[in-house]
């Protein structure tokens, strides 16, 4: 079996959203576009569509689709990763696994699992499992 660690921090570079729903007490439903940028052992880009619903103006919750390009020395090519995240006291944190067939190039054949959590000035930290056997 093959598996690739990957760390890093990516940098928010646009993020567009815009709401579906709204409602009396403060909550609402909104789609954002965003766009990024890796540093660290990943050297990408990726496009993302998150869905996320506000409590109360302070908390939300998502889900969303990332599409992400990888380039390092051992690999190249694409993958989706599926999120599940929450938004808490100025903090993002998500987990999301590696969509199975989503992968292009040397990343036909992987799968995986990772996280990542906001630190400042719209980035986080990474953390990427890939794996294939």
């Amino acid at each position: 079996m093959t598996k690739i660690v990957l760390k890093g921090v990516f940098q928010i570079t646009t993020w567009n959203e815009s709401a579906y729903a709204e409602h009396d007490n403060n909550n609402k439903q909104t789609i954002a576009e965003i766009t990024q940028t890796y540093s660290g052992d990943i050297n990408g880009s990726a496009q993302i569509r998150y869905v996320m619903s506000y409590q109360n103006g302070e908390t939300a919750v998502f889900v969303g689709m990332e599409h992400l390009t990888i380039n390092t020395p051992e690999i190249s090519g694409t993958i989706v990763l599926q999120h599940n995240g929450v938004f808490s006291q100025g903090v993002a944190q998500s987990q999301f696994n590696v969509i199975a067939d989503s992968g292009t190039d040397n990343l036909k054949q992987f799968i995986g699992h990772g996280e990542f959590t906001s630190t400042e000035n719209g980035q986080a930290d990474y953390l990427i499992t890939l794996h294939h056997d």
